[in-house]
């Protein structure tokens, strides 16, 4: 009898410990310190990654799935560029940035320099893209929540008539590093996190008896928030962007007043995920 106990409780133990050694796959947030130098993002010519790619318009809760074939199509020294779906447009949040320039790979981080144009629904209203020079879109040396990179600008434009500023400030910071982690029921290895947001304000001038007034139209909010993961060896495997707006009520019945109308609702919110599927890299 007493071996017959001391077998359950040894048992017992064996489960516990196995429950606590998996603990850090399960949770996509387990994150530690550690400097990783490693090829977090494979850039020989014809490497390729095909992701699925889901949207939800977070208001309607109306979804579109969809796929994104990422794929390298050239490479000078530790500099490379990428191409989406045989030059149509990308589905994917991060699949469409990291194909609209030029990417420069070091041992812990990668770069970027091209543009980053605004969610489809702002974009609407004022359009302009982002110029980035060596910007930072992870650093697996780095400290989790340090920033990495931020560009900042205010931008003047013409909106029906009305003039309108614009002031942004595009960052990105890193998240921490993981030595094994489940997403998307696939367990990773050696992976570096990072966030990208977009934070934006739009104000313009009314006249009312003649007199100009401040009107804001979007106060300081993250219109693009987005959280990605990626893996030594293999590249981007998972990326989750939150787009969402909110127009104040005092623009709108201003905008009303002085005969303007706007060409999208007063918020938005939409959230699009791509997780990879397949891949073949060089390492």
């Amino acid at each position: 009898m007493k071996g017959y106990k001391k077998i359950i409780i040894l048992s017992f133990l064996a489960i516990f410990a196995l429950s606590c050694s998996d603990e850090g796959v399960q949770n996509p947030h387990n994150t530690n310190e550690t400097a990783a130098d490693g090829n977090y993002f494979p850039s020989t010519e014809n490497d390729f990654w095909n992701y699925s790619v889901s949207n939800t318009d977070n208001t309607t809760s109306e979804n579109i799935t969809s796929n994104d074939s990422l794929y390298v199509v050239s490479e000078t020294a530790n500099t490379f560029m990428l191409d989406v779906n045989e030059g149509m447009p990308a589905n994917g949040t991060m699949t469409s940035f990291l194909s609209s320039g030029s990417l420069t790979r070091t041992n812990t981080a990668l770069l970027f320099n091209g543009t980053l144009e605004l969610p489809e629904e702002i974009a609407s209203l004022f359009n302009f893209d982002i110029t980035l020079n060596d910007f930072i879109l992870f650093d697996a040396s780095a400290g989790t929540n340090t920033e990495l990179s931020a560009n900042t600008n205010t931008i003047s434009q013409d909106f029906n008539g009305l003039p309108v500023t614009i002031t942004y400030i595009l960052s990105t910071k890193a998240l921490g590093n993981s030595e094994n982690i489940m997403l998307n029921n696939t367990v990773y290895n050696r992976v570096t996190a990072s966030q990208l947001t977009l934070n934006i304000s739009v104000s313009t001038i009314v006249s009312f008896g003649g007199f100009p007034i401040t009107i804001t139209i979007l106060d300081p909010q993250d219109i693009l928030v987005s959280t990605n993961y990626f893996a030594d060896t293999i590249g981007l495997v998972q990326a989750t962007s939150q787009s969402n707006y909110q127009i104040s009520d005092t623009a709108i019945a201003a905008l009303e007043a002085a005969g303007q109308t706007l060409a999208i609702p007063a918020s938005g919110s939409s959230t699009n995920i791509q997780n990879l599927t397949t891949f073949s890299v060089t390492e």
